[in-house]
């Protein structure tokens, strides 16, 4: 009989995620019962086997500090330009235009500047509140629309853009996750080649033009309704110069590549080695704090005294999501010495088909963060579990095929956890874009939810479809051509 032991940590994670919804606090404890695990019944070796063996051997990988510095960089970054009002006059020059209907220009300037403000989910879901929110009033959007717009946009964007504050974490995750693996890991190869692997966060960001062109208001947001007309659209951030947003943005997009093609190893360079580099990590920190800097000289002359201000409230606003961060390091740290992916590998013996692992991942996933409302903390649950799992499951398939199998397994991971990022009541984004955008919470997640399941199920369609040969840009291009169709051909 299998002994279930090693799957304790998880079990407790994921209980404790459920009822306390701290996923911190949940992680934390799932840390604490690995250590008492691995070192026996008494505090003082489980301490030290914690602290030893797994929490600071993890903290000394260059990937992992790169994470750390990055994240916090790029937080004080993202403040810095949205506070600096250069969006807003953007958004105003896009609704200048004398053409078109003011209603879907504005909702398609605000789902642009929302793909543009790429490097924050959090961030973007604050800014494109407050820049919307008394425009959308002014032109007769129900909040609730508008919530569903910046909603949708924010976290699919971070997720798949290879310059946001998840980037680090999600290269970390993997590289951490992947320890053993019988192939060179290359983190960021192997995020792009996720990308089409994610329909979930791919098909989210097609559904929101194709549902303004359209204006497909389905379920209960048929029934939203704008506000009464006595809000005051001066309440709009002040507008600054669009060149303190898109100077900083040019400069963060051009020096990560170029510092990451710069910093490579050996005297074949291409793009293939550079992205292979261990030069990686200290090109990301590198370009994070040139992007700062350049944000710094943007802001308005006359406001600069805030920047300090502004700098350690984005950075300050990411601490827990690093402290999610560093505790799944450590937990997959503690998997791995359980020998957790060889248990789950005997328990699903001939279950589970290397190829359905994704489309596995993905459902699990949804639930999660569903039921839990993070992110972070389903990635951080996820990705040591599934990672390790799929090199187990995969060990008999030949090389190009299991790295076809990983990345579409951290596709999977990311989808999902994004699905409960904008859609649960209890994230903290959802209620952060329903607030920015002046409606309840509730009325926005009931609004959002069919597009999201709309979504979801798409992406549930487009890893069946992988999981029976298809590539994963194909399966998802497909479902995408049909997610267009069924939207475009409706009855208006």
């Amino acid at each position: 009989m299998a002994d279930f032991t090693p799957l304790l940590p998880a079990f407790v994670a994921l209980v404790l995620i459920l009822i306390t919804r701290r996923a911190a606090l949940s992680l934390f404890a799932a840390v604490l019962t690995g250590s008492f695990l691995l070192a026996g019944p008494w505090p003082i070796p489980a301490i030290r086997n914690l602290f030893e063996d797994h929490y600071f051997p993890v903290l000394k990988s260059d990937w992992n500090l790169s994470a750390i510095i990055f994240t916090f960089a790029l937080g004080a970054f993202a403040t810095l330009l949205e506070k600096g009002g250069g969006f807003t006059a953007i958004l105003n020059r896009m609704l200048a235009r004398k053409s078109g209907d003011p209603q879907k220009k504005l909702l398609f300037g605000i789902y642009g500047l929302g793909l543009l403000c790429f490097f924050d989910g959090l961030a973007n879901s604050v800014l494109l509140g407050r820049v919307g929110r008394p425009l959308a009033d002014a032109l007769r959007i129900s909040r609730q629309f508008l919530a569903y717009l910046i909603d949708s946009t924010a976290a699919p964007v971070a997720c798949v853009a290879f310059i946001s504050t998840w980037i680090a974490t999600q290269l970390s995750l993997i590289k951490e996750g992947l320890q053993g693996a019988p192939f060179d890991v290359n983190p960021a190869a192997l995020f792009f080649n996720s990308i089409p692997a994610n329909p979930y966060c791919l098909l989210s960001l097609l559904l929101i033009p194709l549902v303004i062109f359209r204006s497909w208001h389905i379920g209960p947001m048929k029934n939203a309704r704008p506000v009464d007309l006595d809000s005051d659209i001066n309440n709009q951030p002040k507008a600054g110069d669009p060149k303190a947003a898109l100077i900083p943005l040019f400069v963060l997009v051009t020096t990560l590549p170029g510092f990451i093609y710069l910093w490579q190893d050996g005297d074949n360079w291409s793009w293939r080695n550079a992205f292979s580099s261990a030069g990686v990590p200290y090109a990301m920190v590198a370009s994070s704090f040139v992007a700062l800097v350049s944000a710094f000289l943007c802001f308005p002359k006359d406001r600069r005294k805030e920047t300090g201000q502004h700098m350690l409230n984005g950075a300050a606003s990411l601490v827990p999501a690093l402290i999610i961060l560093m505790l799944a390091w450590t937990l997959g740290s503690i998997f791995k010495a359980l020998e957790v992916a060889e248990l789950l590998k005997s328990l699903l013996g001939d279950q589970l088909q290397p190829s359905f692992l994704p489309l596995s991942i993905f459902l699990l996933g949804t639930m999660m963060s569903f039921l839990t409302g993070t992110s972070w903390g389903t990635m951080g649950l996820l990705m040591p579990l599934s990672l390790p799992l799929g090199l187990e499951l995969g060990s008999e398939l030949p090389p190009d095929e299991l790295m076809a199998l990983i990345s579409m397994t951290i596709g999977a991971v990311f989808g999902g956890a994004v699905f409960g990022d904008h859609c649960s009541p209890f994230s903290d984004t959802t209620i952060v874009s329903s607030l920015a955008a002046g409606c309840s919470p509730t009325s926005h997640i009931a609004t959002q939810l069919p597009y999201a399941l709309i979504a979801a199920t798409g992406a549930a369609l487009a890893y069946t479809l992988m999981a029976i040969g298809l590539a994963p840009w194909l399966a998802t291009l497909l479902l995408a051509s049909a997610l267009a169709a069924t939207v475009l051909l409706k009855k208006a």
